[in-house]
């Protein structure tokens, strides 16, 4: 499946998906991973389930892009198709001409599209193209949008759309409320730390809810062909 976790500053979101990866552990209450608790799976066990994408990556020392999608593929151990692995995520990422450049000479969005691809391969099944081939691996994205172009955009959300339906579970951040509309099956709203509501996007997504747990004034219309909804931002009279 694919939920998105939306709300408004300080909601949460962020503190969330740092619990679902275990990079926090949470004072109260209890996660389940897969029907296990989450506080008692090693890393590397989880490791080999899920790829994380924070919102900070940064590096401080300089890695070819090779290099550090590299990395991603040595989490999983050894791996005879690490080549296979590492072309093929270059290629979804558009990163296979800059393959041979310092990471630290790339450009934000750049960067974000090497940094995905490391996230990838500790993910990619070995035949992509075999039906349910992503079954029980996930991936959690925290603000992959920030500094893509939207051509990037498009072009990952796409992937991300059709990973889905083969078995990937994805949960997303995004402040791009539009743009979740158009992608994620489900939604997590959330308001000042506590779940606003959850369910499909028609349901999660309309006029009203908005304006109350993200304070945006907006249109929503309900597009006959994709049965999503298509949401206009209004901006407000001074």
């Amino acid at each position: 499946g694919y939920l998105a976790v939306l709300g408004g500053p300080g909601s949460g979101k962020s503190t969330l998906l740092r619990c679902l990866s275990k990079e926090l552990i949470p004072i109260a209450g209890a996660i389940q991973w897969k029907g296990q608790p989450l506080k008692g799976m090693s890393y590397a066990q989880l490791a080999l389930q899920r790829g994380v994408l924070s919102q900070s990556t940064e590096l401080s020392f300089s890695f070819s892009v090779e290099q550090l999608v590299q990395l991603g593929v040595e989490v999983r151990g050894h791996c005879e198709q690490a080549q296979q692995v590492i072309k093929a995520v270059l290629q979804v990422c558009d990163m296979q001409h800059l393959q041979s450049r310092d990471y630290l000479t790339l450009s934000g969005g750049e960067q974000k599209r090497a940094q995905l691809a490391r996230v990838l391969a500790q993910i990619w099944p070995v035949d992509s193209h075999v039906p349910g081939a992503f079954m029980g691996k996930w991936l959690l994205l925290d603000e992959w949008t920030a500094g893509l172009d939207i051509k990037h955009q498009q072009q990952l959300g796409r992937y991300f759309k059709a990973w889905a339906q083969q078995g990937l579970g994805i949960i997303m951040v995004l402040h791009d409320i539009p743009f979740a509309a158009q992608l994620a099956d489900n939604c997590l709203l959330l308001k000042s730390g506590r779940v606003y509501s959850q369910g499909d996007v028609v349901t999660c997504l309309t006029q009203s809810s908005l304006q109350d747990a993200l304070e945006i004034n907006a249109h929503v219309e309900i597009n006959k062909d994709s049965g999503r909804p298509f949401i206009y931002p209004l901006l407000e009279s001074f």
